[in-house]
């Protein structure tokens, strides 16, 4: 068992009460149902702060981890004991007079450091340094303790400790204002750093200790930078050693210089600049506003306080200052220089916010200590206003220096800072103050330079302003009179800047600019703004190398910045809008010629650029889609058995293609290689080879498909293309699972909404639109993840597939489906007029033919899979819809679409019915330990039963995920996993009743109260709904402006409308039963129709001509009309967008109340709906007022012109 050292076992207490003594420190942190903590070893208590040592480091873990602790009503704080600290090491027994490069060269010599790699922290005595080190030692410390103690310092034995931790900083340079709760604030925000403050302790108006509460946050503090009151503050750690006795005095007291420091605060001005020393020699202005900096009595409470705070012992003073100003103008003096002359054993240090004297005689200290208040008693100070460009010269770095280095000789130094248009003057004495006042106005210089008109362009460059900065002593406006430059500089420094000036100006500067854009964009300039570029002869322009695009300028600088804005503005005026075109083939299509001169005609007519983005539309590599979709099926995975006792019957997604199908190809193949090896039990069928013309005889795979209109809709499979290699044992019955397919029945759909359908039962009355759609969105997915194979193979085993392999079937399918057109066009009115345009040349080559087969409804699952082929052959789309399948697309791809629908029907009218088999054969496994047998799945059943009618003598299949081998000889199923075999049989069941009652969604109609929000015009909602109504608005479309477009959501009609949707569906025979229609009427009428829906007891209202119905027209021109939309008296007409089932229907006439009867043998039953004309419907007539639900109002005008 490991040894626990002491810091893993001690915790430190803080902030401790002095009535908390250690007994009772025991009794609570050796309770463990209280603090969380367990026997102590020790407890040390040192003022507010005790130190606890457990005989475990699980108690001291538990105590830190509970975190709050009261004890008496007194909430404690608890934290872990810091280590020493690595960044930090202290120098002790210097040589007060070592010089500091004496001191740093040591340091670098015997520690291996360079000067970035350190900072050193002086004591106010310098025999204590503090090493601040900006990684943590890496070295040894007791190897480098004993090397330094070793080698003397100036004659001086010095030794090496590692520094104590604190939890402390030290803060200077803070604003006399500055109170201990804004430091709290701001060190407790995450612009100090986000830690948490234990205490704060001014030190001086400037200066203040912060503590944190644990030691960790005083390393993320330091690397901090740190600005409070538009001031940078000084952090440094805080240590008792580093700080005057002055100040620790003043710190525990609570006065003395803080005191002093807020009696003078009012004197201290704010500095916008550094301050810089200036002699003056002028004479005084009378002008000039003077005054002491300050009181005389105020200087006296400071010598005061210092005398409480100078020690006995030590013969030195600490004049504590926190003016800046006043200590650099100081420092400047000659004062400090000639007292040190004269006194060798005495010295004057600016340190610490203030004058530090140390001496050998105490009274010769004293007197300094006073001659020096009385400097600081006579400093004056002058303040004036200047022009802001005279403001702005004096503020240069370089005319400070300039001046200082004029006045240095002069035995009167200032300083000046500049703040806006004020100078704060500073001086010795008043006298002096202003005359160095008058020297700095005397020093300021003003002239206008005329500039030729040529020349005039240049002012306004990059190049001009870059000019300016690195022009010396001088400020430049550019005058507001045309023409002229006003220069600001020094006395005698006028014509060398005139000189510079005008040499700018007539030198001719070349300049390269590179302007970055889209390539869209780059290809609109090139190609429409082709005559613009030509313009810009001046410059030379070239297209951007390598991976920028983009164009470079290359010129006259000049020039070169006029054409770099005129390009940026057109850049920055190019509309962008990406057009997403979904319709069947239109990827096929533009791939044609007549597609691309479609395109070539738009940008030429809209002045556009078209880039078209899509998924390259290739043919099928195998034109053969019957042996595609037979390669296809025989990738499945089955399951063995039935999950139930249940007859025998199809349940299509029981039936899957592997999800990770390549690789488990390798995997069959490498464990049939490996049990053939072990063992020959296992004969291998014929090749496709031997077997070539046995799929001609045999249609295998025909099943009776589902009942239901949802089956049919849903029947979408997802498959791999690589499923399409001809390089499976197709005759054989052998199953190479193929990379990526995942297996989706037509039934998938159905069981997700099933499953939707009982929650939505229960919840629905709580559900919006949106909530309903994702909820069948979840489901269908957790169905699909349901049936995926889990198994993973490695990319190295998989064989070789055909081309396209890695695109999925129904990914190619939709690719073929889908274009995005990016286009670039100077106005949004031409992208809008592109859309359009692009989608009626479109719409213009749709077309549509139907075929009607009795087989249709009894489409198996290879049939289907046909079906998909079709589609991907031929970029087309395939509807079912009863015993009717619709092939839609464009013109010429329709036709070879329904070439090969033909021939599909074909096969299937002479096809054997799956569920024939089903009827008649029941294949059957027998368990090895008794005589019991478990029939096959349905699925898995229909596939033996086939390959036996093809005469083969084994057949490898995919049961439950794993590989099995049917051998018809032996009759055994041979398990190559486990290599287990067990005995098959083929019976003949009886036949019983195979269908099932699929229970009928339940629909909620709590929820009735209508919901309507206006739809937000930058949305894509609202310019699909504007788009759709002014495509078939004709004549009015410039007569017609949309007010407004609400959305709206009546839950009761809503549901009402779904239940008899889901009626029509089950017996419509046409491929499109709802429809998007217009339908006008009068502002009383919108609330009933948003409550009510639409009532056909008010029929008669605008027109019968075509039934005693409510009527919906196809094109928004007709209900725009005055007739349908009358409107109200401030000119609003009203238009719904509704959603309205149409089903099947026929003609109408005046008298029908209801719709007619269809012609048929069966039951009874009527059209949904009647229409003007059946070819080509304008309007429909509904007589049911559920087969209409209002889903948008347009509020619109008439434009009178």
């Amino acid at each position: 068992m490991p040894v626990e050292s002491p810091e893993e076992r001690t915790v430190e207490v803080l902030a401790l009460p002095a009535f908390v003594d250690e007994e009772l420190l025991f009794l609570y942190f050796e309770n463990k149902r209280r603090s969380g903590g367990g026997p102590l070893v020790s407890v040390e208590k040192n003022g507010d702060l005790a130190i606890l040592l457990f005989e475990e480091a699980e108690a001291a873990a538990r105590v830190l981890s509970k975190g709050h602790h009261v004890l008496h009503n007194v909430e404690l704080s608890v934290r872990k004991p810091a280590s020493k600290d690595r960044c930090r090491l202290l120098l002790r027994g210097i040589n007060p007079n070592t010089s500091t490069e004496m001191i740093e060269l040591y340091v670098e010599n015997m520690m291996g450091l360079n000067m970035p790699d350190y900072t050193l922290y002086p004591s106010p005595g310098r025999d204590v340094i503090l090493i601040q080190l900006s990684q943590p030692l890496s070295k040894d410390f007791q190897n480098l303790s004993a090397r330094i103690s070793k080698r003397k310092l100036d004659g001086a034995e010095v030794t090496l400790e590692e520094a104590e931790p604190t939890d402390s900083v030290l803060v200077e340079n803070l604003q006399p204002s500055t109170s201990p709760d804004l430091l709290t604030l701001y060190f407790e925000s995450e612009r100090g750093g986000n830690q948490k403050v234990k205490d704060v302790t001014m030190l001086s108006a400037g200066a203040a200790k912060v503590s944190f509460v644990n030691y960790e946050s005083v390393g993320p503090t330091l690397d901090h930078p740190h600005k409070l009151d538009d001031a940078d503050l000084v952090v440094r750690p805080y240590f008792d050693f580093l700080l005057p006795t002055e100040s620790l005095m003043s710190r525990d007291s609570g006065t003395g210089s803080q005191d002093m420091t807020e009696g003078n605060s009012e004197d201290i001005q704010m500095q916008t600049s550094p301050p810089m020393a200036v002699h003056a020699d002028g004479q005084s202005s009378s002008h000039v506003a003077s005054k002491p900096l300050a009181a005389p009595e105020a200087v006296e409470e400071e010598a005061a306080a210092e005398e409480v705070m100078e020690e006995e012992e030590t013969p030195s003073s600490h004049i504590p200052f926190t003016d800046p100003v006043k200590l650099a103008l100081f420092q400047l003096c000659a004062f400090r220089r000639d007292t040190e002359n004269a006194h060798p054993n005495l010295t004057i240090q600016i340190q610490d916010n203030g004058v530090h004297i140390a001496g050998t005689d105490r009274q010769k200290v004293e007197q300094i200590r006073h001659a020096i208040l009385d400097c600081f008693v006579k400093m004056a100070q002058t303040r004036f206003t200047l022009e802001p460009e005279e403001a702005q010269l004096l503020a240069r770095e370089d005319v400070k220096q300039h001046l200082l280095q004029t006045v240095t000789r002069t035995g009167s130094p200032a300083i000046y800072t500049v703040s806006d248009c004020n100078v704060v003057l500073t001086s010795l004495c008043q006298n002096s103050a202003d005359q160095a006042c008058s020297f700095l106005k005397s020093q300021l210089c003003h002239l206008s330079i005329p500039v030729d008109v040529e020349y005039e362009c240049m002012l306004y460059c990059r190049e001009w302003s870059e000019f300016l900065q690195a022009l010396g002593f001088s400020t430049v406006k550019v005058s507001e009179q045309a023409g002229n430059i006003d220069v600001f500089t020094l006395k005698g420094m006028e014509s060398e800047k005139q000189m510079a000036i005008m040499a700018f100006l007539t030198t001719p500067i070349e300049r390269e600019t590179d302007i970055s854009m889209e390539p869209g964009m780059l290809k609109y300039i090139q190609i429409h703004c082709h005559q613009l570029l030509a313009d810009m002869d001046q410059v030379s322009i070239f297209p951007l190398e390598a991976d920028v695009c983009g164009l470079k300028l290359q010129g006259h600088a000049t020039a070169c910045q006029m054409a770099e804005e005129v390009l940026q503005g057109v850049v920055s005026s190019i509309c962008t809008r990406t057009i997403t075109v979904n319709v069947p083939g239109v990827t096929r299509f533009l791939n044609e010629k007549e597609c691309k001169s479609i395109l070539k005609e738009m940008e030429t007519k809209f002045t556009v650029y078209i880039n078209p983005k899509h998924v390259p539309w290739e043919h099928l590599p195998h034109q053969d889609i019957f042996q595609t979709a037979w390669n296809m099926m025989s990738h499945s995975n089955f399951q063995r058995s039935s999950l139930d006792d249940s007859p025998q019957d199809l349940k299509s997604d029981s039936m899957q293609t592997d999800h990770n199908g390549t690789a488990g190809k390798g995997l069959l193949e490498e464990a049939k290689r490996i049990v053939s090896a072990a063992d020959d039990r296992i004969e291998k069928g014929a090749t496709n080879s031997d077997r070539p013309d046995d799929m001609a005889d045999v249609d295998l795979y025909t099943a009776e498909g589902p009942t239901s209109l949802t089956d049919q809709d849903s029947s979408v499979m997802v498959v791999d293309e690589s499923q399409l290699s001809a390089e499976g044992n197709t005759t054989s019955g052998s199953l190479p699972l193929n990379d990526g397919a995942l297996g989706l029945s037509s039934a998938l759909e159905e069981e997700a909404q099933m499953s939707l359908a009982i929650q939505y039962s229960m919840e629905s009355s709580h559900w919006s639109q949106e909530e309903e759609e994702e909820q069948l969105q979840q489901a269908l997915e957790l169905s699909k993840t349901m049936i995926q194979y889990k198994a993973s193979s490695s990319s190295d085993k998989s064989p070789k597939v055909v081309k396209g392999a890695d695109v999925s079937l129904q990914d190619a399918i939709k690719a073929a489906n889908t274009i995005q057109l990016l286009v670039y066009a100077g106005y949004n009115c031409d992208l809008i007029r592109v859309d359009i345009a692009f989608g009626k040349k479109v719409s213009q080559r749709q077309a549509e033919e139907k075929l009607e087969h009795r087989c249709v409804k009894n489409m198996s699952e290879y049939h289907r899979k046909c079906l998909e082929m079709i589609k991907r052959k031929h970029a087309v789309e395939i509807q079912i819809q009863g015993t009717i399948i619709a092939v839609s697309g464009f013109k010429d791809y329709v036709t070879g679409g329904v070439c090969d629908l033909k021939l599909l029907l074909e096969k299937m009218s002479s096809a054997i019915s799956d569920r024939e088999i089903l009827r008649t054969v029941q294949w059957v496994y027998h368990d090895p330990a008794s005589s019991d047998t478990t029939p096959y799945s349905p699925e898995a059943t229909v596939f033996i039963e086939n390959a036996l009618r093809m005469r083969l003598k084994t057949v490898d299949i995919l049961l439950d995920n794993q590989p099995h081998i049917i051998d018809f000889e032996k009759m055994q199923e041979f398990n190559i996993a486990s290599g287990k075999a067990v005995k098959v049989s083929r019976k003949l069941p009886e036949l019983g009743d195979l269908d099932a009652d699929v229970p009928e969604e339940e629909y909620s109609l709590l929820s009735h109260l209508p919901e309507v929000t206006k739809v937000d015009e930058e949305s894509d909602e609202f310019q699909n709904v504007v788009k759709n109504f002014y495509e078939t608005i004709q004549e009015y479309h410039s007569k017609i402006r949309i007010i407004k477009v609400e959305k709206l959501m009546n839950r009761l009609l809503y549901n009402q409308y779904k239940l008899k949707k889901a009626s029509v569906l089950q017996r419509a025979t046409y491929p499109q039963i709802e429809r998007t229609l217009y339908h006008g009427t009068s502002e009383t009428s919108v609330k009933e129709i948003c409550i009510h829906g639409f009532n056909r007891s008010f029929c008669g209202k605008n027109a019968t001509v075509f039934g005693q119905g409510v009527y919906f027209a196809v094109n928004s021109a007709l209900s725009v009309q005055e007739q349908y939309s009358p409107p109200n008296a401030d000119g609003y007409k009203y238009i719904f967008v509704s959603k309205v089932l149409t089903g099947d229907y026929t003609k109408g006439c005046h008298s029908m109340k209801t719709a007619p009867l269809k012609e048929t043998d069966d039951i009874p039953l009527r059209y949904d709906s009647v229409t003007d004309d059946i070819t080509k419907p304008q309007m429909f007539v509904i007589f049911n007022d559920t087969q209409a639900f209002p889903e948008y109002l347009i509020t619109c005008q008439r434009i009178h012109r």
